[in-house]
């Protein structure tokens, strides 16, 4: 029914912290699989606990719970501020490379404007110039946006787009009873799946 009303792709909550794991993840994830919608997963980053452990937990959590079919690219949530801008650009940086490491897939990034703008230390104009940026590093990985808003969301340093765009959190759907997150992919079905290949 959900893939019949549109949906082609569906991230779902794997893990927060350091031990949480959702229980109606490996359900979900399943579910999807079997509906034929592309499963992604992400997991809610808590600045308060250690990223490596937090990288591993994840890691492990989907290993766990791992389907056979093809998956989206692990996603970091980062929506919860926390040591500083210097130290929240530094943790984020140790998980991201960590879930490389024990995954070899580099994580997809899930932020608002705001929250990246008010907590990570983006670069600002210093007379004519732009200063240097701590945060160059995250153009390597696929940005999705979460901005709710009915026109086009804004653009963030150091991306010059957006792979997924979360565009309302009070979705409905065919077959979900309740109300959903809703996201645009930017680009063809096909980069979608070969996205989902790498």
């Amino acid at each position: 029914m959900v893939k019949k009303a549109g949906a082609r792709f569906a991230f779902i909550k794997a893990s927060e912290g350091e031990g949480y794991t959702d229980p109606m993840f490996d359900e979900n994830i399943r579910g999807a699989v079997e509906a034929g919608v592309l499963p992604g997963s992400y997991h809610f980053f808590l600045p308060r606990y250690d990223p490596l452990q937090q990288a591993r937990h994840y890691a492990k959590t989907l290993q766990e719970n791992a389907v056979d079919a093809p998956t989206l690219p692990p996603c970091i949530d980062i929506e919860t501020p926390g040591l500083g801008k210097t130290g929240l650009n530094q943790a984020v940086r140790i998980f991201i490379e960590e879930m490389y490491n024990l995954t070899g897939r580099r994580c997809i990034i899930y932020v608002s404007p705001g929250f990246w703008n008010s907590y990570l230390p983006v670069p600002v104009l210093s007379g004519y110039k732009l200063q240097s940026s701590q945060v160059d590093w995250a153009v390597d990985y696929p940005l999705w946006l979460a901005h709710y808003t009915t026109g086009w969301p804004y653009q963030i340093y150091p991306w010059v787009g957006w792979r997924f765009w979360q565009y309302t959190s009070a979705g409905k759907i065919a077959g979900v009873a309740t109300k959903v997150d809703l996201n645009f992919y930017q680009g063809t079905i096909e980069e979608l799946f070969k996205l989902a290949a790498t």
